[in-house]
């Protein structure tokens, strides 16, 4: 009984697709209009893209961060700092910094590339207090340019934020701000 079932199933799906098949074959529309219709809706959506992509474009730009922009932005000359990394640690040249003043962080490294990343621990440096406030990366043979206005004093470290050798996890560096420096 369920053979026979599964055997008229069959013959029914079969001729369905049958009857569906050769109606297809019978018609003959016109299809310019459905053509244009829809190129002409792509054409609006290409040109619509385009324009929003073009001003994203153009507010990343002006948006985004570079150093010279930023140094225009900032007010009075900034405190400059040399950091150098070095597998598995940081040189600063100051280790004390100004609050509320502009500070750039020039930033390299004399081996492989390392993540330069400052993190606030408080008053007390509190490791488990570690608060994000700025990164860039250290390069060898390039130097990046960070700027940082510490509104906060206190201590804070320097993580090393790109995986860069067995002993990364030690890679730390510290430096304190003050109000007067």
């Amino acid at each position: 009984m369920i053979g026979l079932v599964n055997v008229l199933a069959g013959v029914i799906i079969i001729g369905i697709f049958w009857k569906v098949g050769m109606s297809a074959k019978e018609r003959e529309d016109d299809y310019t209009k459905v053509t244009k219709k829809g190129y002409a809706i792509r054409s609006k959506y290409f040109w619509s893209l385009l324009a929003v992509s073009i001003v994203l474009f153009i507010v990343g730009i002006i948006a985004f961060p570079y150093p010279d922009i930023m140094e225009a932005k900032i007010s009075g000359d900034p405190e400059i700092v040399k950091v150098e990394a070095f597998q598995f640690g940081w040189v600063l040249d100051k280790d004390e910094l100004p609050l509320g003043r502009p500070v750039r962080f020039d930033v390299t490294a004399n081996d492989v590339n390392h993540g330069f990343g400052i993190y606030y621990h408080g008053k007390d440096g509190n490791r488990r207090k570690g608060v994000f406030v700025a990164q860039t990366q250290a390069m060898p043979d390039y130097i990046n340019k960070l700027y940082v206005t510490f509104d906060k004093p206190g201590i804070y470290k320097i993580w090393c934020l790109e995986y860069c050798g067995v002993a990364h996890h030690i890679m730390v560096g510290e430096f304190e701000v003050k109000e007067e420096v």
